[in-house]
C-alpha cells in the first residue's frame, strides 16, 4: 500500500516511466507532463522498445495487461496500473467541472448498459458518454457527436474530459465504458458480467483477476433489481443489461417513473443484437469488436427458440480488436450446433476457418440485400432467422 504523502504528489518532481503507448499512454505521458518538476520516459511495449531494457525511474505506469513492469505481479510501491494514474489525473477534472463520473467495466453488456443508461438519463441530465460506439455530449438540444470509433482504454476518459473542456460543455455526468476494471475516480462503478474469462499479461494473469485489482476498496453495482422488460431489445441477454442500467440510474438520482417512462421508449442498442429486419425472416445483428465463441454461443443460444430455419453468417475482421480470435473454440461451437443451425462463413475469420477445414459455405459479400437473398433462398423454410456474428469488416453495414 502506497503512503498517503506519495499519492499526494504522485507525479510531480519525479521521473515517470509510462509503459504501453498503443493503449493510451501517450495521452497519459502528455497529462503527467503537465505537474510540476515531472519528468515523463515512453517506453513504446509493443514496437520499437519492446524487449529493451527497463529505464531507471521513480514511478511507473503500467497496464493491467502488460506482460512486463505489470502493476498486480510486480509487488512494488513504485509501479502502478494505467486505471490508478487515470483516476489520479480524472478526480482533478472531476472537482473542476463539478460532474459526476459513472465507469462501466465487464466482460460482456459494457456497451449495451452505458447506452441505455445514457438513453435513461438524457435528456434531464447533460451527458458526456464515450464508449466503444464513441465519444458524444447529449442535453436538451440532441447529441452531439464528438469523436468517432472510441476506444475504451483508461486514458480515453482523460481525453473525452480534455476535449468537453475545450468546448465549453457544460457536463452533469461523464459515463465512461473502460476496459479491465475501474480507475477509481467514479461517483458509480458497475460490472457486467465476469463470464468469459480470457488470459492477458503474456497468460500470467485472468482478465477478471484484472478487474477484481482496480475494484478493491471500490463500491460496484453488479446485478439489476428492477423489473424493466422492454419488447424492443432482444433475448435475455439485452433484458439483464436493461435492468443493470435502471438499477444504476435509479442509484444516480432517477426516479422510478422517470426510468420506466423512459425505458418504454427505449429503441435498440447498435450492432447488440439488433433487430434490423421483421417479418417471416429476422435479421439480428450482433457484430462488434468484443465478439468471441461465447458471444457466438450466447447469440445462437438466444434464437434457439425461434421458428423456422436458423441461419448464423460468422466472420468479420481479424482487426476489430487488440484480442485474438481462438478458431478452435469458434469451432467448437460450430460443432456443437451443426445440426440444428446452418453456418455461413464470411471475410477474413472466415477465411481462417476455411483454412482450418471448414466445409460450411464462403459468402463473398456483395450488397447486403444480394447476401440476404443469398443465404435465404439456400434454405428450404420460408421463415426463419439470420444472426450476424462475429466483428465488423470495414465497409459493409446492415444500413
Amino acid at each position: 500500500m502506497m503512503k498517503r504523502s506519495f499519492l499526494r504528489k504522485m507525479f510531480a518532481e519525479k521521473k515517470t516511466l509510462v509503459v504501453d503507448l498503443t493503449h493510451g499512454g501517450r495521452t497519459l505521458g502528455r497529462m503527467i507532463e503537465g505537474y510540476p518538476g515531472a519528468e515523463v520516459i515512453l517506453y513504446d511495449l509493443y514496437g520499437a522498445d519492446k524487449g529493451s531494457r527497463i529505464p531507471d525511474f521513480d514511478l511507473c505506469v503500467s497496464p493491467v495487461h502488460s506482460p512486463v513492469m505489470n502493476p498486480i505481479l510486480e509487488g512494488d510501491d513504485r509501479v502502478i496500473s494505467h486505471h490508478r494514474a487515470v483516476g489520479y489525473i480524472l478526480k482533478s477534472f472531476k472537482d473542476s467541472t463539478g460532474c459526476r463520473i459513472v465507469e462501466v467495466t465487464g466482460t460482456r453488456g459494457k456497451t449495451s448498459v452505458a447506452m441505455i443508461l445514457k438513453y435513461i438519463l438524457t435528456p434531464g441530465l447533460r451527458v458526456l458518454s464515450s464508449t466503444s460506439s464513441g465519444l458524444d455530449y447529449t442535453d436538451r438540444e440532441g447529441t452531439i457527436l464528438l469523436k468517432e470509433r472510441g476506444s475504451i482504454t483508461p486514458s480515453h476518459a482523460l481525453d473525452a474530459m480534455e476535449i468537453a473542456k475545450e468546448r465549453g460543455l457544460t457536463v452533469d455526468i461523464a459515463l465512461f465504458e473502460v476496459s479491465l476494471g475501474f480507475t477509481g475516480a467514479a461517483d458509480l462503478n458497475i460490472l457486467t458480467s465476469l463470464e468469459g474469462d480470457y488470459p492477458i499479461a503474456g497468460g500470467k494473469l485472468s482478465a477478471t483477476a484484472a478487474k477484481r485489482f482496480t475494484m478493491r476498496g471500490l463500491d460496484v453495482i453488479e446485478k439489476g433489481v428492477i423489473e424493466a422488460e422492454n419488447s424492443r431489445l432482444f433475448g435475455r441477454r439485452q433484458q439483464e443489461n436493461l435492468s443493470l442500467a435502471c438499477l444504476a440510474a435509479s442509484k444516480l438520482g432517477v426516479s422510478e417513473r422517470a426510468i420506466k417512462n423512459r425505458v418504454s421508449n427505449l429503441s435498440q442498442v447498435r450492432s447488440r443484437m439488433e433487430v434490423v429486419k421483421s417479418g417471416d425472416w429476422v435479421v439480428i445483428d450482433d457484430r462488434n469488436p468484443a465478439s468471441d465463441a461465447f458471444n457466438l454461443q450466447s447469440g445462437i443460444d438466444e434464437i434457439m427458440e425461434m421458428e423456422g430455419d436458423r441461419i448464423v453468417l460468422i466472420g468479420g475482421s481479424r482487426r476489430s480488436n487488440c484480442s485474438q480470435i481462438d478458431l478452435e473454440a469458434i469451432i467448437g461451437v460450430l460443432d456443437r450446433y451443426r445440426d440444428r443451425v446452418t453456418f455461413y462463413l464470411y471475410g477474413e475469420i472466415g477465411e481462417d476457418l476455411t483454412a482450418c477445414g471448414l466445409e460450411h459455405p464462403f459468402l463473398a459479400w456483395e450488397t447486403d440485400d444480394e447476401v440476404l437473398e443469398n443465404v435465404r433462398a439456400r434454405s428450404d423454410e420460408n421463415k426463419g432467422v439470420i444472426l450476424l456474428a462475429g466483428r465488423p469488416m470495414e465497409g459493409w453495414r446492415w444500413r
